[in-house]
């Protein structure tokens, strides 16, 4: 004989509507009272029939990750950045026993109209997108009406999106002070790709130029043509030489790692005679040597909090179309 919602209501001492409140995500309940449901429907058993829950909810009970469109390929290989998000995602979602993730990766911008075909035939009720989208693309998912996270991006606000950013500029600002009170003057910017390219870059190179400003020096941007950030870092050092650069703000730790493995290579003496900031701090940068000074902005929270922030949206416990703007701080260490 099957164990039913009625057994489980009886075994917590609640309600059959408490029971499948509880099991949908609906409506609201105490900590206790879940912990009560769950703990009764384990002890007998019980086993929901997503199948038939999600016909009676209208729900897939799926939430989709988009990965950017703008990485050609090697996502997770070539930027750790991404690994750190998704266990963050994975973190937020160990306790939501009825929500599965599912993951589109984008490799190409041509490909992205295959994304609302995906998104219709897997009914995902939610999807959280990392990084930067053609606002195209973004305008066609906001039609669909379902809710988005947004990580990372600066676009125009769309009715059914939410965002989460780190406060990007303040994170440049922080960069480029910490170098100029080490007493560097000759400082430099160093992007992955065209800044036209990236909102989210833009910003950090505002608060770059903002304390330049306030110093009275002059910017000098040095922007790659996006390929991968180690080895553009590396490419990177003979310019940064030639224009007699003292000191460099990286707007990615793995750019900063590349370019600093290029100048020891070189027998300059980066924390010395150069100064070198990156952003994101992610575990390599205080796994080289001399460790470097970075901007923290805590990747992993961001995961997490672009996940519980879409969870409370599909429980109506939280409102759509927000943004939420994570502090930065500077991580003071070997280079700079």
């Amino acid at each position: 004989m099957s164990i039913t919602v009625v057994d489980v209501a009886r075994e917590a001492g609640v309600s059959r509507t408490t029971v499948s409140n509880v099991f949908n995500g609906k409506a609201k309940y105490s900590e206790e009272t879940r912990v009560a449901v769950l703990e009764a429907a384990r002890r007998l058993g019980y086993k929901p029939n997503l199948a038939a829950k999600s016909l009676i909810t209208n729900r897939s009970n799926l939430i989709g990750l988009l990965l950017p469109s703008y990485v050609d390929r090697n996502t997770l290989t070539t930027s750790p950045f991404y690994n750190i998000i998704l266990d963050g995602v994975y973190s937020a979602l160990q306790n939501e026993t009825y929500y599965d993730l599912i993951i589109y990766s984008v490799p190409t911008r041509a490909r992205l109209s295959q994304v609302g075909d995906w998104i219709d035939s897997r009914s995902v009720d939610g999807v959280l997108a990392v990084g930067e989208f053609n606002p195209r693309f973004l305008q066609e998912i906001n039609a669909k009406e379902i809710p988005v996270v947004l990580i990372d991006n600066y676009q125009k606000n769309f009715a059914n999106f939410s965002y989460i950013n780190s406060d990007d500029e303040n994170g440049g600002y922080l960069a480029a002070r910490r170098l100029l009170e080490r007493g560097f003057r000759s400082i430099g910017l160093c992007a992955v790709s065209p800044l036209h390219t990236s909102p989210l870059m833009q910003k950090r190179c505002e608060g770059y130029r903002r304390a330049m400003r306030e110093a009275g020096l002059e910017e000098k941007v040095f922007e790659g043509e996006g390929g991968p950030p180690f080895e553009t870092g590396c490419q990177m050092a003979p310019a940064l030489l030639e224009r007699q650069v003292d000191a460099v703000f990286c707007l990615e730790d793995m750019l900063a790692v590349g370019l600093l493995n290029e100048l020891l290579r070189r027998g300059v003496r980066v924390g010395q005679e150069f100064g070198l900031v990156g952003f994101d701090n992610l575990s390599i940068s205080w796994q080289v040597y001399p460790e470097l000074t970075t901007i923290n902005q805590n990747i992993f929270d961001k995961g997490v909090i672009a996940t519980t922030t879409l969870l409370n949206i599909l429980k109506e416990k939280a409102m759509r179309n927000t943004r939420l703007i994570l502090p930065v701080e500077l991580i003071a260490r070997g280079t700079a």
